[in-house]
């Protein structure tokens, strides 16, 4: 009978190691997708009472590469404070390109291709395009350019106390 419940609880364990590996690499070795605004819009609505980062950038940019640590930092250090992070990538070949940066860099955060609707509503005009949203679900900053991870760092902190 012990022996029994031994090979039960065994499987059980191994069961919820797998789905816990799956559900931490998840990110990783998801397929990439287009996201559409209507989706981008409704990501924000459910994720109203957090602060949420989105990220406009592209594979081929070195400032937009530059600026992933920090956001992988940021969202390490606040993800259970309330912090989301969106990554929408835009490439022409992202399908292919996108999913390599993803593991290459390690990024622990949903990341998206981006569509022509997002760039135009967001007026998308240079990279990296960073796009903050308040606890209220409103746009409490945008930053076009690079921005140190200490720079994001002050202004998410205050967010999030508010």
């Amino acid at each position: 009978m012990n022996k029994k419940i031994g090979k039960y609880f065994l499987c059980f364990s191994v069961f919820f190691v797998v789905i816990f590996i799956t559900t931490v690499t998840s990110y990783a070795v998801d397929p990439v997708r287009k996201i559409k605004l209507d989706e981008l819009n409704m990501l924000l609505k459910n994720h109203k009472g957090k602060v949420v980062i989105v990220d406009l950038w592209a594979t081929w940019c070195p400032p937009c590469r530059k600026e992933i640590p920090g956001f992988i930092n940021l969202y390490n250090k606040y993800k259970n404070n309330n912090l989301e992070i969106i990554g929408i990538a835009f490439d022409e070949n992202g399908l292919e390109v996108v999913p390599e940066v993803i593991k290459k860099m390690g990024i622990n955060y949903p990341v998206y291709l981006g569509s022509d609707d997002i760039a135009q509503a967001h007026d998308l005009r240079a990279y990296p395009t960073t796009i903050i949203y308040g606890k209220d679900g409103k746009i409490a900053n945008k930053h076009i350019g690079y921005v140190s991870e200490n720079g994001f760092d002050d202004e998410i902190a205050a967010l999030l106390k508010k």
